[in-house]
């Protein structure tokens, strides 16, 4: 009888833990929401998790006479060229710096500073380059990239399939995950005067 009664109490009590963490988990926090367990406790994922990781680039460099315009890799014709201590490719920095914020290691300025002789006039590529390898060292392949470039002239559409070849190659990737979009802002703003092109990109990325 009395290990009889041990197990009753011995179920009372793991009904009265059940009903506790019940409570806990469906109880309304300070914020007027219901609590519940994140994502990662109820699957048991660490900070090393698989979970893609996904990072915003933006740059803009203004346009001067005497310059090569560089763009995507590509060199494109033009009566201007934009201005800048590398060769001021405006698309492969906004890319750059999507993958670097992706990967929660900084900046494109932090790891090649404009105030460094060893980045003057550096094709960007080559900026490219050592960004994926930054990532390879942390463990991060590339999901995609989706770009856009601000420009009211040259038009760029006839060039994208050529950017598209020759930064996949740089970074070792399919043309599929990588995609660039051209537009302008209908005359408006420094980008529509034609003092300067801009760029914009996101980039997923995620662990081998």
């Amino acid at each position: 009888m009395s290990n009889t009664k041990h197990n009753m109490n011995n179920t009372k009590h793991n009904m009265n833990n059940t009903k506790h963490n019940i409570e806990n988990e469906n109880s309304i926090g300070e914020n007027g929401y219901r609590n519940s367990p994140s994502p990662s406790r109820e699957r048991g994922l660490g900070e090393e998790s698989l979970f893609p990781r996904v990072g915003m680039g933006y740059d803009v460099h203004q346009l001067v006479e005497g310059r090569d315009l560089w763009l995507g890799g590509i060199k494109i014709e033009h009566s201007k060229g934009l201005l800048g201590h590398s060769d001021a490719d405006v698309l492969i920095h906004a890319i750059c710096d999507a993958l670097l914020g992706a990967a929660n290691l900084r900046d494109i300025g932090y790891h090649f500073p404009d105030t460094s002789d060893k980045t003057l006039n550096m094709d960007s590529k080559i900026i490219l380059k050592k960004t994926m390898e930054l990532l390879a060292d942390k463990g991060y392949v590339l999901g995609n990239i989706d770009a856009t470039v601000c420009a009211e002239h040259p038009k760029l559409n006839p060039h994208i399939p050529a950017m598209k070849t020759c930064l996949a190659q740089v970074i070792g990737c399919d043309e599929d995950q990588i995609s660039i979009k051209a537009t302008t802002t209908e005359k408006l703003g420094f980008t529509g005067r034609e003092e300067g092109i801009s760029a914009y990109a996101v980039a997923l990325i995620a662990k081998k």
